[in-house]
């Protein structure tokens, strides 16, 4: 009896825990079910702000893109008229850099011939004295010759007017000899023929042999004058032919 007391005491528990266990079971779901119910008023509130919201940025973004849109257009005509201005400016600086170019080019082709030309005239002036120190170094060669022809004259004149002057003194003195020797030769002729006819006493014996001696003498005299003579027409034909 005792036993079946404690197995009718076994179920009531039982009986008692799984009817809180339902219980609690209820409540969790009770719990979930008006979370879930929370979550969704409260997903649609949210979905409706979201959707809300979503449509604001809609709208801003194809207010940002149109914006968009219309700034790129703008920068591509601002890059197309800043590119047409550098390509403008580009060229002009171009076309004066090239204006400079053949300006600096023209002034430097003037300059070349300036300087060819100068470079002729200097070439012309130094054929010009060259020709003019050939000229000058002929001049002083024919004027060294000249010199040494004229020195050489002059030595020669020298040595013929030495020889001139030598020539006339003897020359004079053979004269000055041939005239004292022609009344000694008439002296001692008379003497001689004096001695020879005996006439006189106061004769020489040597008579004779001295006027054959002073008339040998004569003749030589005589002679070495046409030598002389001959000399010193020699020397005056020389002395023309050297122009002295």
């Amino acid at each position: 009896m005792n036993q079946h007391t404690d197995n009718q005491e076994n179920d009531d528990v039982v009986v008692i825990e799984e009817r809180d266990k339902r219980t609690l079971l209820y409540i969790i779901i009770a719990g979930v079910l008006g979370l879930a119910l929370g979550g969704l008023v409260g997903s649609s509130l949210t979905a409706e702000k979201w959707q809300s919201t979503y449509q604001g940025l809609e709208q801003k973004y194809q207010t940002l893109a149109e914006d968009k849109k219309k700034m790129v257009v703008q920068v591509e005509e601002k890059v197309a008229k800043v590119d047409d201005e550098v390509e403008q400016k580009l060229k002009q600086a171009i076309e004066e850099q090239n204006a400079d170019h053949l300006a600096s080019v023209a002034k430097l082709e003037q300059q070349v011939k300036e300087l060819e030309k100068v470079n002729l005239s200097l070439e012309e002036q130094i054929a010009e004295q060259k020709e003019q120190l050939q000229t000058v170094n002929s001049q002083n060669s024919q004027l060294n010759r000249q010199a040494d022809m004229q020195a050489a004259m002059f030595e020669r004149s020298r040595e013929i007017f030495q020889q001139e002057l030598k020539v006339k003194i003897e020359l004079e003195s053979l004269e000055k000899e041939r005239e004292e020797l022609g009344p000694k030769i008439a002296e001692l002729k008379k003497a001689c023929d004096i001695y020879l006819d005996g006439t006189s006493w106061d004769a020489k014996t040597d008579s004779c042999d001295k006027q054959d001696e002073a008339q040998s003498r004569l003749s030589q005299v005589e002679q070495m004058i046409r030598v002389h003579q001959m000399d010193l027409k020699q020397i005056k034909a020389l002395s023309g032919e050297l122009g002295l």
